[in-house]
């Protein structure tokens, strides 16, 4: 596809759209993906400027891609505005809610599991790995938005912390099949080379055990994502 007709797509759709910050767009049947420079509304009380967040998603990105661009989303446009990606299919939240068969949605999760530990390692830490923000497309995983932060300093705590958040966002959702799904991810993290970083989950949650004492001592009022966190120590033993 030539570029220039994809820019002049994306920035027509900016004018429409001067307050959106993310748009998306179909061209000669291939679907595209804008993300301006714009503020996300979350993180308020860390003063980053927007300019230094989408400069810093843009470094992270090349530097995963450097060692998996297959899990990186592809960069068709880049502007100091705005960049244009490819689209890499549904999230794995709308996967794990679609009519196919469990056996391959676990497929899938096992696969996931594997992805994460190839980025781990190569030392690279997504920062939140979770359904709305990974996708699916024939065989093909993708990351998406790499502009989170982790402020831990520890390379490998960084890694626990990362497939713990995987492992959350399975939990929050409530799923029938949860216990399954979670043993899929941990089998494929496991088997790739994630095993060490496994063991460093639980120590890590054996660590702050005050923090899953209160997850179970709230665990009748059924808030989602105390529910989430309860889960995890109680999969994670």
């Amino acid at each position: 596809m030539d570029a220039g007709r994809i820019q002049t797509m994306a920035e027509q759709l900016i004018r429409e759209n001067p307050k959106r910050r993310i748009l998306d767009f179909t061209l000669e049947g291939q679907k595209y993906w804008i993300k301006r420079k714009l503020g996300n509304g979350r993180n308020q009380l860390v003063k980053y400027s927007v300019e230094k967040e989408f400069y810093y998603e843009i470094a992270r990105m090349t530097i995963a891609g450097r060692f998996h661009p297959e899990l990186v989303p592809h960069m068709v446009c880049l502007t100091p505005d705005y960049m244009v990606t490819l689209d890499g299919g549904p999230t794995l939240k709308n996967v794990l809610g679609s009519k196919r068969e469990e056996a391959e949605k676990e497929g899938i999760l096992e696969d996931t599991g594997a992805a994460l530990a190839s980025l781990h390692h190569a030392g690279i830490i997504h920062g939140r790995p979770a359904l709305r923000d990974i996708t699916y497309l024939d065989g093909k995983l993708t990351f998406l938005d790499w502009e989170n932060r982790m402020y831990a300093r520890d390379r490998e705590t960084l890694k626990a912390l990362d497939f713990l958040l995987l492992l959350q966002g399975i939990c929050r959702e409530n799923y029938r099949e949860e216990r399954s799904r979670v043993a899929a991810v941990i089998r494929g993290y496991e088997e790739n080379g994630g095993a060490s970083s496994v063991k460093n989950a639980r120590q890590f949650l054996k660590l702050h055990s005050i923090i899953g004492s209160l997850v179970h001592l709230l665990s009748p009022f059924q808030m989602k994502d105390i529910e989430s966190v309860r889960k995890i120590y109680d999969y994670l033993k």
